[in-house]
């Protein structure tokens, strides 16, 4: 880092963007040993050099601002600064959404990743109505998606129906269709898991473990019942595998 700092220095031009990639890598970093507070400041540098980069050239640097905008949100929700966070992510959907109108294809799964975020970002702030929309906006790209690359865009999926789900949760609204999301979200990882059990166990499990709370507050015990004693056995296979 400190040689990409005096790279930069020295001439902006030529390694501003090597400097913006390696302070959004070590925020990362930071976050993953739970030094939220450092990932946090590494990616608000970020963040400013690619804005700074995509002023002069958009074309370049606005993909590159929109990715370090969605881990600032994630960074500053961690650390419980909840409306700075949504405005962040809101920033990234912008950019993404006019990425995507001019070029579907390359940007359109990054919009709806986007678009899941801002939901959930939504409900932690109480705007349930709007979490709702958001986050079924981000459902209907990816099933378009996946309905025409099944295997490169179902795991998003399965993710964004249980980003879904739990938005309706959370509000306490349609909770047969956040039932729906989750069953359809079970059955696209107990797919997945036959192939590749360490990536999609984990996952399986916590979209199960939602399952069971739907199923609860629909009066659903019985369901509910089978769900957490098939959590309590495979559970520690889930531990064997971290």
């Amino acid at each position: 880092m400190q040689i990409r700092r005096r790279l930069a220095a020295n001439n902006p031009a030529a390694h501003e963007q090597d400097l913006a990639a390696s302070l959004t890598n070590l925020g990362a970093f930071l976050s993953q040993v739970g030094r939220h507070q450092e990932a946090l400041t590494t990616t608000e540098e970020a963040v400013d050099v690619y804005h700074r980069l995509a002023a002069s050239n958009p074309a370049a640097h606005e993909h590159d601002v929109a990715d370090s905008l969605t881990n600032l949100g994630a960074f500053l929700s961690q650390v419980g600064r909840r409306e700075e966070a949504l405005t962040s992510t809101e920033e990234a959907v912008q950019i993404r959404r006019q990425l995507a109108a001019s070029n579907p294809a390359a940007h359109e799964q990054d919009l709806a990743g986007s678009l899941s975020n801002f939901g959930a970002f939504l409900s932690q702030v109480g705007r349930h109505q709007e979490a709702l929309t958001t986050t079924e906006e981000a459902v209907q790209i990816q099933r378009r998606l996946a309905a025409n690359n099944p295997a490169a865009h179902e795991p998003n999926l399965a993710s964004l129906l249980t980003n879904w789900a739990m938005v309706r949760c959370e509000a306490q609204q349609d909770l047969p269709g956040a039932l729906r999301a989750t069953g359809e979200a079970v059955e696209i990882y107990r797919r997945l898991v036959t192939v590749a059990l360490a990536r999609f166990l984990s996952p399986l499990c916590s979209v199960l473990s939602l399952q069971e709370n739907v199923l609860l507050k629909l009066g659903r015990v019985r369901e509910a019942r089978e769900i957490s004693e098939w959590l309590t056995v495979n559970g520690s296979l889930l531990g064997s595998l971290k």
